[in-house]
């Protein structure tokens, strides 16, 4: 019975890391796009998805707004003048 419940445990274990690494890469892609409510949303979930209880804290809204600021800044830097 033990065995259950650790295999379980691991299995869910797997499951969790699975999950946050998709969640990251979908939030690094979202951030190199042009989308900002879209990074913002996958943000959210990756940090909620981070702390494992499903609450962010005001470190992590301050984390995806200073994302979003860079993403505004890359995306300045991309745009060709007009002359």
């Amino acid at each position: 019975m033990e065995y259950l419940l650790l295999v379980g445990l691991i299995v869910g274990l797997i499951y969790w890391i699975s999950a946050l690494n998709n969640a990251k890469a979908e939030y690094h892609e979202a951030l190199n796009g042009t989308g900002k409510r879209k990074a913002l949303e996958l943000g959210r979930r990756y940090y909620r998805l981070k702390r494992g209880k499903g609450k962010l804290t005001i470190y992590d809204e301050q984390a995806i707004t200073n994302d979003l600021a860079a993403m505004d800044d890359a995306n300045k830097k991309q745009t060709p003048k007009a002359y």
